[in-house]
């Protein structure tokens, strides 16, 4: 073993004190990772006090951005002071007695002109530490981004109108699938089973369902085991949650990971309408222009960010040439002033609910109620518009039909009740021409 000087035939840095190889030095040298070794300093009692840098490699200057030679021999807390108040020098310290390397990530670091996130890796090296950094910058954000994703995918889930599941596949011993478990649910899946969040997840599948097992249960084991999404529509099934009350649903499901995310639409109502509306091709043609609905979302500046297909059948526009569009040219200008106001005044918690007249792709315009709830991020700060539209035309027409008829009986009651005054007032003229008449008669006029 011998002492390496402070700059020796093979570039490193070090100072007196460290034991190392010349083949060491060379090693940590060449390194593309930045590498850098410190030795502690204590007080009387052994407590460690400071971590003098002892050794650097040239990578450290690419990741510092300034030479290294100045960093030997000084304190790790002097050369960046928030090793203390961010708990990287207790890891340190704990890392000196530790029988194996310690790993932990600094996030979003920003001292002494070092900027970034980073793991760093410190194994014990005599009576100090040899410390690897690996930049981890990228990684970080794009978690951030992935949590931003999920954020924005709850937020959507929670204002679909539909009730929304993910379930997580059961595997028995053998690898095959006997059972799923919620793991997430939107509001309107709680509220239509009838459970709270923390009740219903968590929870199996057949034990609040046991229905599922005949017949439906393979049908979700199909979409883990093949990746095909599954489509029913109008399926019956005595629903366990309602008393066991045969209930008709549109189902939709698709894999995710290793279970499924499905959503249902109870169509018990529409199925019975349709039963009842049969023999009226008109009432059924009504009931289908205004079953539809949209769903959207808009940035935090009011423009489509997405908008779902259905809104080709409700206003004629294609999905894609609306977005990156701003929603305010399409409500009509009588209505856009009171749309700008529901949704500054909605709350953090509140949907805004308000109709407006919006622009069709032929020029027209079409009524339909919006009902939107704003999404924020960690600090509070919107950054998106979720919601829908629902085609009202049919209701409108009807509201401006009986507005019009109560004008209409207005009129007829002005006009019946002048009628009746003029009469009145005829009735009286008459009565005074022939008191006029009689009083003449009395009186001859002379010859």
């Amino acid at each position: 073993m011998s002492l390496v000087s402070a700059h020796d035939e093979h570039g490193a840095v070090a100072t007196t004190g460290l034991v190392s190889t010349g083949a060491l030095a060379t090693a940590l040298r060449v390194l593309a990772q930045p590498v850098f070794i410190v030795k502690a300093v204590r007080d009387p009692s052994g407590t460690v006090t400071e971590l003098l840098y002892v050794f650097l490699n040239q990578a450290c200057a690419r990741l510092l951005g300034r030479p290294v030679e100045p960093l030997v021999g000084r304190g790790l807390s002097e050369v960046f002071p928030s090793v203390r108040t961010l708990g990287i020098f207790d890891h340190y310290v704990a890392a000196i007695d530790s029988p194996s390397p310690v790993s932990f990530d600094v996030p979003g670091l920003h001292d002494n002109g070092v900027e970034g996130s980073f793991r760093l890796t410190a194994s014990p090296f005599e009576d100090g530490l040899l410390v690897s950094a690996s930049d981890i910058s990228d990684v970080m954000r794009a978690r951030q981004d992935a949590e931003a994703d999920r954020a924005a995918l709850r937020a959507t889930a929670d204002a679909l109108l539909d009730p929304y599941v993910r379930l997580d596949a059961v595997r028995d011993v053998s690898g095959q699938i006997v059972d799923f478990v919620y793991v997430d649910a939107n509001p309107a899946a709680c509220a239509y089973n009838g459970l709270d969040y923390q009740d219903l997840v968590g929870s199996r599948l057949l034990d609040l369902q046991a229905g599922t097992g005949a017949g439906l249960l393979d049908q979700y084991r199909q979409v883990v085991e093949t990746g095909e999404p599954l489509v029913l529509d109008d399926v019956v099934y005595a629903q366990e949650l309602l008393d066991r009350a045969e209930r008709h649903y549109d189902v939709r499901a698709v894999r995710v990971g290793d279970g499924l995310s499905y959503t249902w639409r109870d169509i018990t109502d529409r199925h019975e309408a349709a039963m009842w509306l049969a023999e009226s091709e008109e009432h059924y043609r009504l009931l289908a222009e205004n079953a539809s609905d949209v769903v959207m979302r808009l940035s935090a500046d009011l423009r489509f960010e997405w908008v779902s297909g259905s809104i080709a059948d409700v206003l004629g526009w294609a999905a894609p040439a609306l977005l990156g569009q701003g929603i305010d040219r399409f409500i009509h200008p009588d209505e856009l002033d009171l749309f700008r106001r529901t949704v500054a005044d909605a709350g953090p918690e509140s949907a805004a609910r308000t109709d407006f007249r919006f622009l069709r792709s032929d020029g027209s315009y079409r009524w339909v109620a919006c009902r939107t709830r704003t999404h924020r991020d960690a600090d509070g700060n919107p950054v998106a518009l979720l919601g829908g539209l629902v085609d009202i035309e049919a209701r409108k027409q009807a509201e401006a039909l009986k507005l019009d008829r109560m004008e209409s009986l207005e009129r007829f009651r002005r006009l019946t009740v002048g009628r009746e005054l003029k009469m009145i007032e005829l009735k009286k003229e008459i009565k005074n021409l022939k008191r006029l008449l009689t009083a003449g008669g009395n009186n001859p006029a002379p010859l």
